[in-house]
């Protein structure tokens, strides 16, 4: 894909939302917006340099900017969809008590954020009477999600045993993998890393290990052609019909609705 972005506008009450998607190596110049907004970034990847920090943003992943804040933007891959809504001030201050959140841009991944910035996507596909009301629902549970990741919680160091068995999990997600297994590679007791892990990352190891499967083939249904079977197979689905329950368990879509819709 090359050229300019494809832009489309809805405006509803409180909400302004820009669907776009970049073409590959697309850069932004230094801007800012002057309202704050939240950003799903469907598909693809960017990054956005603020005050000469590079953050890269990978898919699936919630963005809020607070108002004038300025930053550049550069986009990757074969192309980035992403989801845009404007937050007018009024709904903010009827909504948030949070000054950190309002004064301060941040971005959060988890299943709950794939399942709402999906079905925000759905939403804004088939605009109708009851939309302004469906979408100001999910913008709130979007900013719920994203005021709790940023809310102060509890710091543990993470241990070098457990980044190791992190790293283990992205090199082999799509085989079959045990916690003994793991335990085994990092030199800790079952028990102990089952604990830590989910300590750290809010989940279990299992299901970790089912979001980098899912997000694998995510990747895959965005940028390939190739059929559902062999997609399923190569993220470490035992099947196609499993990985299709999965898939939309975790996104709302069908994987055939996700490749229509972001491909």
């Amino acid at each position: 894909m090359t050229g300019n972005p494809i832009v489309k506008r809805k405006k509803l009450a409180d909400f302004g939302l820009t669907q776009t998607v970049y073409p590959a190596n697309f850069k932004q110049p230094r801007h800012r917006h002057e309202f704050a907004s939240l950003s799903f970034l469907a598909a693809g990847r960017l990054s956005e340099n603020h005050k000469k920090k590079d953050r890269v943003f990978e898919p699936l992943t919630l963005i809020f900017h607070s108002a004038r804040k300025t930053h550049a933007v550069e986009y990757y891959d074969r192309s980035v969809h992403i989801l845009n809504i404007r937050l007018h001030p009024s709904f903010l201050s009827r909504f948030l008590s949070h000054s950190k959140l309002l004064d301060s841009s941040s971005s959060c991944r988890s299943e709950n954020i794939v399942w709402l910035g999906n079905r925000l996507v759905k939403e804004f596909s088939q605009i109708d009477e009851l939309s302004a009301l469906a979408i100001e629902g999910i913008v709130i549970e979007l900013l719920v999600e994203i005021s709790r990741h940023i809310s102060p919680k509890p710091k543990h160091r993470s241990s070098p045993w457990l980044n190791q068995a992190k790293e283990f999990l992205h090199d082999n997600f799509s085989g079959s993998i045990g916690l003994e297994e793991v335990a085994g590679v990092v030199g800790i007791h079952p028990v102990h890393l089952s604990r830590v892990f989910r300590r750290q990352f809010g989940c279990t190891m299992g299901e970790y290990v089912r979001r980098l499967r899912l997000e694998f083939a995510e990747r895959q249904l965005s940028s390939t052609t190739l059929p559902l079977c062999e997609i399923a197979l190569s993220a470490g689905f035992s099947d196609q019909s499993h990985f299709s329950k999965t898939f939309k368990n975790f996104s709302g879509l069908t994987p055939n609705q996700y490749r229509k819709t972001y491909r």
